[in-house]
């Protein structure tokens, strides 16, 4: 209580007054609402077990938040995923993990991960999803193949995991109307009163969908609708994985699992909210690659790929209990979905034949290990183990689909080495854009998703043309 400006405690012992904070402020805003759902008993007391249910509620919650406003979400996102057995794959995991929160959106993402068999496609996937509401889950390949037929709107905003989809051609029609149309409808015969009539059941959508399959490509109409994600099979990998399974990292708690399931929930919660671009936007779809038709489905992916990052970012922007009322996509957001999506949609757009990548991906591991070398073929030969004369006819396939490029000038008696060929971007360098945005002034700074790493985007500094006169004059000593 209060006497003469000055707190005092029950003995009337004068106290330090409580100071509000923004911490503080949220906490207690999360105990009133944790009160209200739990109710009161009837003596307008709560019991003890609601209390403890209440602190129990409150502490996940707050955790949870604190998880979401951090600034490095997802380095401890990474961290998680390899505490639960993960090994590699990072930049495939948090594309998944974005795909499976974009199914809180209207127009969620879809994914497929591909890979040949015991390459490790679904326990990527699965570890990812262990991060998920088990209840936001829907996994088909465990359930009935007539599930969709009768499940009313229970795959509304859920996450549809699809193991193995090459196994059942009906599931996949199903999915793959699920996601087109938002909606599946079904005529089936059933059974009423012992007669055989005929009933539509609806199954109501948007979902969002994680598949697997050991095909390079699927049939092209669900090729173009889902992000392809391959799994690498590289021998560093296998080693890795080997050396994971004999020292293996402690496995997340049922408490720390909780937490991230809750931080879910949390973005659940605030889903509803519009998440919109910023004009500076159209310089963006003004310079992403065209060179393909499949642009026009990947672009409104990567759009959504950046609201849905802004979702999760959402939390840092305006911590607390608070909720926006309008979520507007920043150049931070931006920047993080470009990290995480360009190599995946790159390789989508220009990974046309399996045997040619798997040579330029050998010829990168080599080059990269030599510090960016070039590579002859008997260096393949040893890498890929296989015969040299193998090693030339994959080098002259791989050149003449343009995967690789001839380093060093053609000469008599020279070594013919070799470089991965370069590709175009998917969407421009952010670091590129940033100079067109007059509306950013302030250098952007964002702990990179995959290395952890703080990042600077400064402005370039455009001189005008006065300057680089006199500079000109000045150098050349006028």
């Amino acid at each position: 209580m209060k006497r003469n400006g000055r707190v005092l405690d029950g003995r009337g012992t004068s106290v330090a007054e409580p100071v509000s904070t923004p911490a503080t402020d949220a906490k207690n805003n999360l105990l009133r609402d944790a009160a209200e759902r739990l109710g009161n008993d009837a003596g307008g007391r709560r019991s003890g077990t609601n209390q403890v249910t209440l602190e129990r509620t409150v502490k996940l919650e707050c955790e949870a938040r604190e998880l979401l406003e951090s600034p490095e979400f997802f380095t401890f996102l990474r961290q998680a995923l390899r505490r639960e057995r993960l090994v590699g794959e990072e930049r495939n995991a948090l594309v998944l993990y974005v795909v499976a929160l974009s199914a809180l959106l209207d127009r969620p993402l879809t994914a497929i991960v591909k890979g040949s068999s015991s390459a490790g496609k679904n326990h990527l996937a699965s570890r990812v999803l262990r991060l998920v509401p088990e209840e936001a889950v829907r996994d088909i390949g465990s359930s009935s193949k007539t599930a969709w037929n009768y499940s009313g709107d229970d795959f509304r905003h859920s996450v549809v995991y699809l193991p193995e989809r090459d196994h059942d051609p009906g599931v996949v029609h199903s999915e793959r109307l699920l996601i087109s149309e938002g909606r599946l409808i079904r005529t089936v015969t059933v059974a009423e009163n012992g007669v055989r009539v005929a009933k539509t059941f609806v199954t109501e959508g948007p979902i969002a969908s994680i598949s697997t399959t050991t095909r390079n490509r699927i049939e092209v109409d669900d090729e173009t609708r889902h992000i392809s994600l391959w799994v690498d099979e590289s021998r560093e990998q296998t080693r890795r994985v080997n050396e994971g399974y004999v020292s293996p990292e402690l496995r997340l708690s049922d408490g720390e699992l909780a937490v991230w399931r809750q931080a879910y929930t949390l973005i659940k919660a605030r889903a509803d909210v519009p998440v919109t671009l910023p004009d500076w936007f159209t310089i963006i779809a003004e310079n992403v690659f065209d060179g393909s038709v499949t642009s026009r489905r990947y672009f409104p992916a990567f759009i959504e790929g950046c609201k849905t990052i802004a979702l999760v970012r959402s939390f840092k922007k305006q911590s607390g209990a608070r909720r926006p009322r309008k979520i507007k996509v920043d150049f931070t957001d931006l920047a993080i979905a470009a990290v995480l999506f360009e190599d995946v949609f790159v390789e989508s757009l220009h990974r046309d034949d399996d045997k040619n990548m798997k040579t330029r991906m050998a010829v990168q591991e080599i080059s990269d290990k030599k510090g960016g070398a070039p590579v002859t073929a008997e260096e393949l030969a040893e890498h890929m183990s296989i015969s040299s004369d193998r090693a030339y006819r994959s080098i002259r396939a791989a050149v003449d689909a343009g995967a690789i490029t001839r380093s060093n000038v053609p000469e008599k008696g020279n070594l013919k080495t070799y470089l991965p060929a370069d590709r175009p971007r998917f969407v421009p360098d952010p670091a590129d854009i940033l100079a067109r945005i007059p509306q950013i002034a302030k250098p952007v700074v964002f702990i990179h998703p995959l290395t952890g790493e703080q990042i600077i985007l400064r402005r370039r500094k455009k001189q005008n043309p006065s300057t680089r006169r006199k500079r000109a004059r000045s150098s050349s000593g006028r």
